[in-house]
């Protein structure tokens, strides 16, 4: 299975201080991501604090994200610290109709390569569905090497690799050492036209829920060859968001911003903080400037 495009690493709306899954308004969120013309949804990733929510809500939020999603793949968050509980993720995901599980190396506990394979070839071994491989050392303190990426990459279940690692040279040398059909996905957004540069297959980009049709045309504009638009998208669009969101919890930050889009996905959920005046202040500063730049199409306005 080839994975491709500008994927959305969906923010999950919830409602109210129990931070109920709010269902409807996860529905609209979905249809305004798709109608922007975005290639992938990616629920319950870490902008959608999959780590803050019950396994009931992880399951309503890739139920519903599938059912609003028509044609759009949904690559499934399946995130968690045993292979047990990930297996449950997995076979949960595929219950419900994504087309992929998204698996983050495990977090809180040291381990070494050899226990990395360990745990996605467990992983693997029964998935009703492909395997994305999620690698971002700073949240999880593990990094997956390249030579444990290649050998994952033979495993008939594992089909990609999410890096959030921000090393452009770890993400070329993946992309070199692994089979064609392997898709090698960029998570760092700054990082995105210097990745297809090099032969990303993808972007998972955090400012695609705030602007989902500037990042799906920033992929699309590359890919017809139009190199000069890209970058301006990524200059006017995506890197001024993802320098405002530096400073905050990138969660929070991008819920806020959704926000002033009239697209309302509640507030963060704890342990993540509530903004600050001037945190908002910065926020809302950033997106005046990205909805009234050229770069912006007036439909993103």
């Amino acid at each position: 299975m080839s994975i491709s495009g500008a994927i959305v690493p969906m923010a999950t709306p919830t409602v109210g201080r129990g931070g109920d899954v709010d269902e409807p308004a996860l529905r609209r969120y979905t249809e305004t991501l798709v109608e922007g013309g975005v290639h992938g949804l990616f629920p319950c990733g870490s902008i959608g604090e999959f780590s803050s929510l019950s396994d009931d809500d992880r399951r309503t939020v890739v139920e519903t994200t599938v059912e609003a999603a028509g044609d759009v793949p949904v690559l499934a968050g399946c995130g968690d610290t045993s292979v047990s509980a990930v297996e449950e993720h997995v076979a949960t995901a595929a219950e419900v109709g994504a087309d992929v599980a998204v698996v983050v190396t495990p977090y809180y506990l040291s381990t070494t390569q050899e226990g990395l394979v360990r745990f996605y070839r467990e992983i693997a071994e029964d998935a009703a569905v492909p395997i994305v491989l999620y690698n971002i050392p700073a949240l999880t303190g593990q990094r997956l090497a390249v030579d444990t990426v290649v050998e994952l990459s033979s495993l008939g279940g594992v089909v990609g690799m999410k890096d959030t690692s921000g090393d452009l040279t770890y993400l070329r040398d993946v992309i070199h050492a692994t089979p064609d059909g392997f898709s090698v996905l960029q998570g760092a957004t700054e990082l995105a036209v210097a990745s297809l540069d090099v032969g990303a297959d993808g972007i998972v980009a955090g400012p695609a829920n705030v602007f989902p049709g500037a990042l799906a045309e920033l992929y699309d504009a590359y890919r017809r060859g139009d190199r000069d638009r890209a970058v301006e998208l990524l200059d006017g669009v995506a890197n001024p968001v993802v320098s405002a969101t530096n400073d905050v919890p990138t969660a929070a930050g991008i819920k806020y911003l959704c926000s002033l889009s009239d697209v309302d996905v509640g507030a963060p959920l704890p342990p993540l903080p509530e903004l600050t005046d001037d945190q908002r202040r910065r926020l809302r500063r950033c997106f005046e400037a990205v909805t009234g730049s050229a770069a912006v199409r007036p439909t993103e306005a």
